[in-house]
């Protein structure tokens, strides 16, 4: 396995950097050295697509930029790489993890993606060379591409399958807030009446919400991060008599800020919108997010959200939602919480076209007449 340190120590002495990007548990040996070195410059970038840009920008300055993703994002990249970087011809190296490899078992949301990455990145024109975790092999690869990049001055892609990185222990960072999110979201689950549609995001908040209370009106998100407020305004426009319930994380609500102003705008009267909040990326590693200085309830409060609440303790959760569930929306709930989740989680039983379809029956079987 490669040492994180060796790998950047590298990157110095081929003048790439600074760094921007997304976690990934992956790369989360990479992303917690640089987090915790001065001496190096790293963005945590709320999405890939805005991680492109800023690398963009230090390429205006004559920079070698590194950008880290995992492999789903790669879709998030695609239409500045292809819009961005390729026609202005920007060289940029970008580091990929490698998740859904075949025959690799892994999340159901990795599948599609971990199969057709290769062919994607041939596509995109974009050359590639996979990590074998032997350094000898992966220096002289990286060394080859760095050079094709700059003949080219375009990207390159350094692709990171699982346990090619020496894993690191990361330390919980002091969290001011008490409510763990599993207490919160026992709390939510409590609060309802069990006519409400819930739609869960991606990560940690499916998984705790599934093993909190499974049901036939729980739609769990297993992919499409920043997607489940997206989906639950669709659902809540299309059944306004049914309440919606979206279980968002900070991470999530970050990546797609947009769906913020469009909520805002269609003003679903049925949907409650909300953000467990812990300023972290549980489910890559804990990685910090962006929360702790964006103000997540103010910006909603400026998207058109008329009703906005922040709340840190489990009984005014309980009380704000049951308010809420009574009164028009759309409602926006800010749950802080601290960091981490129980230790064991087991992940939804159904594959998603079974989720899908369960969910659909319970959404004709508690109809109205």
């Amino acid at each position: 396995m490669i040492q994180a340190k060796d790998l950047l120590h590298l990157f110095d002495e081929l003048k790439l950097g600074p760094y921007v990007g997304v976690p990934c548990s992956i790369l989360n040996p990479l992303i917690s050295f640089l987090d915790n070195d001065p001496s190096r410059l790293y963005v945590r970038a709320a999405s890939e697509g805005e991680a492109m840009g800023v690398a963009a920008g230090w390429n205006l300055s004559g920079r070698q930029p590194v950008i880290f993703m995992q492999n789903s994002g790669l879709g998030n990249a695609v239409n500045p790489l292809t819009s961005l970087q390729l026609i202005y011809r920007f060289p940029c190296l970008l580091v990929i993890s490698w998740r859904g490899e075949p025959g690799r078992p892994d999340a159901a949301q990795h599948r599609v993606m971990g199969q057709i990455m290769p062919d994607l990145l041939r596509v995109l024109t974009i050359p590639a060379a996979t990590l074998s975790g032997q350094w000898s092999e992966d220096e002289a690869a990286i060394r080859r591409l760095q050079q094709e990049m700059l003949r080219r001055s375009a990207p390159v892609a350094v692709v990171v399958p699982k346990g090619t990185l020496a894993a690191v222990t990361v330390a919980q960072r002091p969290s001011p807030y008490l409510l763990s999110r599993f207490e919160a979201i026992q709390t939510i689950v409590q609060s309802l009446s069990g006519q409400e549609a819930i739609v869960s995001t991606t990560g940690k908040i499916s998984r705790e919400l599934y093993n909190c209370r499974d049901r036939e009106g729980n739609f769990y998100m297993v992919g499409s991060m920043g997607c489940a407020s997206a989906v639950g305004l669709g659902l809540a426009l299309a059944r306004p008599e049914r309440p919606v319930l979206v279980l968002d994380g900070d991470g999530a609500c970050l990546m797609k800020m947009g769906n913020l102003a469009t909520i805002g705008h269609y003003q679903p009267r049925n949907l409650i919108h909300v953000v467990l909040d812990n300023e972290a990326y549980d489910s890559t590693g804990g990685q910090a997010t962006t929360s702790s200085t964006t103000l997540l309830a103010e910006v909603a409060r400026a998207a058109g959200y008329p009703s906005v609440q922040q709340v840190t303790a489990a009984d005014a959760l309980s009380q704000r939602l049951r308010w809420a569930l009574r009164q028009p929306g759309p409602h926006f709930l800010l749950v802080k919480v601290a960091p981490g989740a129980p230790a064991e989680l087991a992940r939804p039983h159904l594959p998603p076209p079974d989720l899908k379809e369960r969910f659909g029956s319970f959404l004709k079987t508690t109809e109205k007449p």
